[in-house]
C-alpha cells in the first residue's frame, strides 16, 4: 500500500514532483548565497587585472579550496554534535567580511585572505545547507530535495554572473564587492526566519526532554 501511495503521488503535474516544499526555504538562502559567489567565481580575474594582481590570483581558489579542505572534518562533527546555525551563522559573516576585504584588495596577501575566508564562509555553507535539504526531508523524497539544491544552487551561479553584469559597469567590482558582502550577511537574518529560529526551537524542547 506505502508502495501504491508513493506511485499515486508522483502522477500528474505537480511543482512536488519537481521541487521539495520542505527543502525550499534553506535553498532559497543557498540561491542567494550561490548568487553572491558568482561574482567572485565569473569575476575575480578581471578584478584582478583591475588592481594589478593578476599573478596572485592565480593562487586565489587553490587558498579557497585549502580552507574548505581544512574546515569540513571540524564542520561536520561540529554540525551534527550542535545543529546547523552553529556552523551557518559564524560563516555568514566569515563570508561576507572576506568580500568585503575582497572590495578594499590593495596587496597579494589581503587577496588571498580574502579567498580564504571566502572558502571557509562559502565552502562550509553550501555543504551545511545540503545537509539541512536532506536533513528535512522524508527519506523517500531525499532524491528531490537534493534535486531542489543544486537547482537554486545552479540558478544562482548561472544567472548571478549574467544579472551582475548589467550592475558592474555602475558600480566597479570593489563597490560590487562591498554590496554583495552587505547582501550576504542580511541574508543571515533571512535565514533565521526561514530556518534558524525553527532549529533553535527545536534544539531547546529536546534539550528540556
Amino acid at each position: 500500500m506505502k508502495v501504491t501511495a508513493k506511485v499515486t503521488e508522483s502522477k500528474g503535474f505537480k511543482l512536488s514532483n519537481f521541487i521539495e516544499p520542505k527543502a525550499l526555504p534553506i535553498s532559497i538562502i543557498t540561491l542567494l548565497l550561490a548568487f553572491c559567489y558568482s561574482s567572485v567565481l565569473s569575476f575575480i580575474s578581471f578584478y584582478a587585472i583591475e588592481i594589478d594582481l593578476v599573478n596572485t590570483a592565480s593562487f586565489f581558489f587553490v587558498v579557497y579550496a585549502v580552507a574548505v579542505l581544512l574546515s569540513r572534518p571540524f564542520s561536520g562533527p561540529l554540525m551534527d554534535r550542535k545543529g546547523s546555525n552553529f556552523i551557518m551563522y559564524p560563516a555568514f559573516i566569515i563570508f561576507g567580511i572576506g568580500l568585503l576585504l575582497l572590495s578594499m584588495t590593495t596587496n597579494s596577501f589581503t587577496l588571498l585572505a580574502a579567498g580564504f575566508l571566502i572558502g571557509l564562509g562559502f565552502g562550509n555553507m553550501q555543504s551545511s545547507s545540503q545537509a539541512i535539504a536532506v536533513k528535512l526531508t522524508p527519506p523517500h523524497r531525499m532524491g528531490m530535495a537534493t534535486s531542489t539544491f543544486f537547482i537554486m544552487l545552479d540558478a544562482g551561479l548561472g544567472f548571478g554572473p549574467y544579472i551582475l553584469g548589467f550592475i558592474i559597469p555602475v558600480t566597479g567590482y570593489s563597490t560590487l564587492y562591498v554590496i554583495l558582502g552587505v547582501l550576504v550577511i542580511l541574508t543571515s537574518v533571512l535565514y533565521y526566519f526561514l530556518h534558524g529560529k525553527k532549529e533553535r526551537t527545536a534544539r531547546t524542547n529536546l534539550a528540556s526532554i
